[in-house]
């Protein structure tokens, strides 16, 4: 919706969660609380503090310095069938989405 209000073209295999092509500002952030009532978390991170973010949660990241991010991605035994969930809408993806492939290897 955003993108056709603002004349951008969507394309019909675009996923607006999996292809992380949207950075939602605080009057997008504004607006999603109030049509949607999703509302999100601000988490300041400090030197030697670690953010753990579940599989398959949207989330952005802004940063207020210069930084360097290390990611290590793993799977929980708890959550290997929430991974499985999402790996299943990966395929969902068109053929030719860069996120068709099956990136957890379920």
């Amino acid at each position: 919706q955003v993108a056709e209000e603002q004349g951008q073209e969507n394309p019909i295999d675009h996923d607006p969660i999996h292809d992380q092509s949207w950075y939602l500002d605080r009057s997008l952030r504004k607006r999603l609380h109030q049509e949607y009532g999703v509302q999100g978390w601000a988490i300041v991170q400090f030197l030697g503090d670690v953010v753990f973010i579940p599989a398959g949660a949207p989330h952005q990241v802004h940063n207020l310095y210069s930084c360097i991010k290390v990611a290590e991605d793993f799977v929980s035994p708890e959550h290997v069938k929430h991974c499985f969930w999402l790996t299943q809408e990966f395929r969902y993806l068109s053929h030719t989405h860069t996120n068709h492939e099956d990136k957890l290897q379920v």
